[in-house]
């Protein structure tokens, strides 16, 4: 039996719940005969220990090093936010001398390691404790900064951890432009796609209301506030911003100046998403171009709409705009509040265009399911 742990960093705010990701990818190796371990670097829970569970039937560790004295007497000054990055990169090389020591305890076949800290990380604690390690590139890690210093040392780290990687698991085509060719070997591709037997089977409810919603990770703070004010005074458009993130807070301490606009937060995906996406008309998926990283990406919010068949909106110069027009699943704007509210008013006015790319999307269901290429992580058991 292979012995499997699963490496990530867990950004809720509670010990029963994680990413998606990772969680499906446990399921697919325990399915196969594996033994499955979960690790989290706890970025939001508080306490000093280490802590175990069981989440979607998975043995779960917990790391915990969160001191919440300390951060908000540090976030008091301009000096003291400098002091929280040392004080995050304490907690950081705590948790590699940690599992350097729990990896002596027995003996594990793969690290999967989710994002560039978790990979440094596995490669700094086990590289010689381990068979391979499989660094899940969740991102694209080049251009993610408009700091030149910054960007340098992610390029340096990123190829560092990539060169001692025995697997690259890319999840956008754009992504294998930047590896090098020693390493285009590596790769798998596994991109974000949904679990179809999730998503197939909601049922979409009929709104006299058109309804339009966010739902995910909620971090685009410009891109999100850009559809509040777009659809603000418009008639006939409710705009539901569903998910948590760096974004909530500053989102919802505005929400009360939109007469149609609705936050609400943490759901929990099991539960929640069937009833989010048949309240759904249009999924909005637009992020800031000016960010290399969401330029390039194909967000997993399109292919979750898809597999529902929900039209998306996005805007022009993102990575999936061509398939988008081509398939006629969706709509796109220019990146701009009066570009996205003119195109909001015309899908109020013009009911005909929303029929249209309801039949578009309706083409493309059962296509792009994570049942499809998760199979490619077999690979990496041989």
């Amino acid at each position: 039996m292979k012995n499997i742990k699963i490496l990530a960093i867990n950004p809720y705010e509670t010990i029963q719940y994680y990413e998606n990701r990772p969680m499906e990818e446990a399921r697919f190796f325990k399915a196969h005969g594996c033994y499955v371990e979960t690790i989290l670097m706890e970025r939001k829970v508080a306490g000093k220990k280490v802590t175990a569970n069981k989440i979607a039937d998975i043995n779960t560790l917990h790391f915990i090093c969160k001191d919440d004295k300390l951060i908000s007497r540090l976030s008091k000054s301009r000096i003291g936010n400098v002091l929280k990055k040392v004080v995050y990169t304490g907690w950081y090389m705590r948790f590699i001398l940690w599992l350097r020591k729990y990896l002596r305890s027995e003996k594990t076949d793969s690290l999967i390691c989710h994002n560039i800290e978790m990979a440094l990380a596995g490669v700094w604690a086990g590289r010689k404790k381990v068979d391979n390690i499989v660094f899940v590139m969740r991102e694209m890690y080049e251009g993610q900064s408009t700091q030149a210093l910054k960007n340098r040392v992610i390029k340096l780290v990123s190829g560092y951890v990539q060169n001692r990687s025995d697997f690259l698991i890319h999840v956008v085509p754009k992504q294998m432009e930047y590896t090098s060719e020693r390493n285009k070997n590596k790769v798998l591709y596994i991109p974000n796609y949904p679990k179809e037997e999730i998503y197939n089977k909601i049922v979409h409810k009929k709104s006299d209301i058109i309804r339009i919603n966010y739902i995910g990770s909620v971090r685009d703070v410009k891109s999100l506030k850009m559809l509040m004010d777009a659809a603000q005074g418009l008639k006939g458009i409710k705009i539901g911003i569903h998910g948590m993130g760096e974004a909530y807070e500053k989102l919802k301490s505005i929400e009360h100046a939109y007469e149609n606009v609705d936050i609400t937060g943490y759901y929990n995906y099991a539960e929640d998403t069937e009833k989010l996406f048949a309240d759904t008309d249009i999924i909005y998926c637009a992020y800031n171009i000016e960010v290399p990283n969401w330029r390039a990406a194909y967000p997993i919010k399109l292919y979750e709409a898809i597999a529902t068949g929900i039209p998306v909106i996005l805007c022009k110069g993102m990575a999936p705009e061509r398939f988008v027009i081509s398939n006629g699943c969706g709509f796109v704007f220019d990146y701009n509040v009066e570009s996205l509210r003119e195109l909001l008013s015309e899908i109020v006015e013009k009911k005909e265009l929303l029929q249209e790319k309801q039949m578009g999307v309706q083409n493309l269901k059962g296509e792009y399911t994570w049942n499809k290429v998760v199979r490619e992580y077999l690979k990496t058991l041989e």
